[in-house]
Parts: structure tokens; C-alpha cells; sequence
């Protein structure tokens, strides 16, 4: 860890400041480090300290058992607490609009999962929640991929079309995204997935869609009381028309090739007992598939 975090900082005070000890200890498991090694890992330059190339091999080595460590840490801490807290399920807003009213009946007695917790944020920091041991179970957006990860697919969707209901095109039973090419469209934050939102914004400009065009909205219900003021339109999964919302309408796109895919996720070591049960029980009611190892 001295090592690790001296190579981020170059200076042996900043790096004392954040690991809470003193510079002359700092300075000190640096010189014991590499006595025992036989190698020596940093050297100074004009500002501090930077690593050598053998610093560079052993640093990246390091964060990676850092990390193990910390995995390692988090399993013991939630097999010593799992019997000691509810089972607890973070799910995405831009899930199925099925997802939600079933999450919801698993909490009510007699269920089988009484016992539950629900927790809303984005799939992104789902992700590290569950990794980490904070949740047992994640309801996102795909994809998601880490091969520490149990994932599979849940529901999938196309997009709609959230217009004012003085709109134009309000008597047009289809929209193509061609005919939206000079609007202001409203959709999902970046920061929501990433990988999702380069793969849509991708294809939306492919079709024609200017990336000036494209705005984002904290939430579905945001982007749909924009569409409602007439401030432009909103791209959103199209189980979104649940919400029935005044003064917009909710039109299908003619353009099917973007889903939004409802998966589930766990720990593959943590996929046993109440997690597994948990799991099994809503792909068995909501997946149209087989479930599958990704």
C-alpha cells in the first residue's frame, strides 16, 4: 500500500497525509522494502519520487492483490452478517416496468421474501455494491460484465417516444428516429451506464441524430415533464407509457434495433442459499429465456 500510493503521489508528505502516518515512516518502509527485495523501486526526480521500471511491474502487481485483499475482506464480512440483516436488492429506474410491482409483492408477508431491502441507484455503482459485498442482488441495465459477476437476462424492450400532446406528429401512430432528427431530445445521463449510453448515442447518430440534439435527464419522469412543457422530446424504454402523464403521448418507434435489456446480478460466490432462491424465483416468473452464465 506505501508503495502503491507513493507511486499516485511522487511525494513521500502527500503520501504520509493519506495513509494517516508520519513522513519519516513513510520514507522509511520505502528504504525496508527495497533493502529486502534487493531492488530498488523508485527514484527520485526534481519534484519527488517516481517509480523505476521495475516499480512499475511490482506497482501493478500490488493493486492487484490490494484488490483481492479487499474482496477478500468484504466475503468475510458479509458471510459473518448474512444471517443478521434482510436480503438486500438495489435495482436501476430505467428497469423493466415490470420489474418494480414485483420487487415490491416479494416484500409482502407470506411471499417467501419478506425480508427484503430495496435500494435505488444507477447500474454502475449497482455493480460495486454487489461486488463489494453491499447488496446481495442488482437489477440493471446490460451489459454488465465483470467475471466476478453471476448475470442473466431478465426482460427486454424497445424505446418509445414521449411528444406533447400538441405535437405535430400526435397523430401519427409510429415515429422513426428520422422523423426526430431536428428535435430536442431528451434521454438517459451518461453517468447512469456508460457503455449503454455510447452504444445508443452511436446508433442515434448513425441515423442521423446530432449530438447537440441529445440531452440528458435525471430520471424518466424528468425527460417526460420536459416533453410535457414542450421543451422537446423524450427517448424513453417503452414500458415508460405507465406513467400516463398529462399533456404528452407515448408513440412506438419504428427503429427496433435498441433495446434496453433487464438483467440480474450477483455474486458468483455468494449465488447459494436465500441469494440463489431469490434470484431463481424471478427469473422463473419474469425471463421469457433460459437463464445463462455470462
Amino acid at each position: 500500500m506505501y508503495a502503491v500510493v507513493l507511486s499516485e503521489e511522487g511525494n513521500l508528505g502527500r503520501t504520509a497525509e493519506r495513509l494517516h502516518t508520519s513522513h519519516s515512516n513513510v520514507s522509511r518502509k520505502l528504504k525496508t522494502l527495497q533493502s529486502t527485495w534487493g531492488v530498488e523501486l523508485f527514484r527520485r526526480n526534481p519534484t519527488g519520487f517516481e517509480p523505476t521500471h521495475e516499480g512499475r511491474l511490482a506497482i501493478r502487481q500490488f493493486r492487484r492483490s490490494i484488490e483481492h485483499m479487499q474482496r477478500g475482506f468484504d466475503q468475510a464480512v458479509y458471510l459473518s452478517v448474512k444471517n443478521q440483516r434482510p436480503l438486500l436488492i438495489g435495482h436501476s429506474l430505467y428497469i423493466h416496468g415490470r420489474m418494480l410491482p414485483y420487487l415490491e409483492r416479494q416484500r409482502i408477508p407470506g411471499s417467501g421474501f419478506s425480508r427484503i431491502e430495496l435500494r435505488a441507484d444507477t447500474t454502475v455503482h449497482l455493480m460495486k455494491q454487489v461486488l463489494h459485498g453491499l447488496l446481495h442482488v442488482g437489477f440493471g441495465v446490460a451489459p454488465v460484465q465483470d467475471r466476478d459477476l453471476w448475470v442473466a437476462p431478465l426482460l427486454q424492450e424497445p424505446f418509445g417516444i414521449c411528444i406533447p400532446a400538441d405535437h405535430p406528429y400526435k397523430d401519427k401512430v409510429r415515429l422513426s428516429l428520422h422523423d426526430l432528427a431536428n428535435e430536442t431530445i431528451y434521454w438517459m445521463p451518461r453517468s447512469v451506464h456508460p457503455g449503454f449510453y455510447r452504444q445508443v448515442t452511436e446508433y442515434l447518430y448513425g441515423v442521423g441524430i446530432q449530438p447537440h440534439n441529445l440531452h440528458e435527464a435525471r430520471a424518466i419522469i424528468q425527460g417526460i415533464d420536459l416533453a410535457a412543457s414542450r421543451l422537446g422530446v423524450a427517448l424513453v424504454p417503452e414500458s415508460a407509457a405507465r406513467f400516463q402523464h398529462p399533456g404528452v403521448l407515448f408513440k412506438p418507434i419504428t427503429d427496433k434495433l435498441i433495446q434496453i435489456e433487464t438483467v440480474v446480478f450477483a455474486r458468483r460466490d455468494q449465488m447459494h442459499n436465500a441469494v440463489s432462491d431469490f434470484v431463481q424465483a424471478a427469473i422463473a416468473e419474469l425471463s421469457p429465456r433460459k437463464a445463462r452464465l455470462q
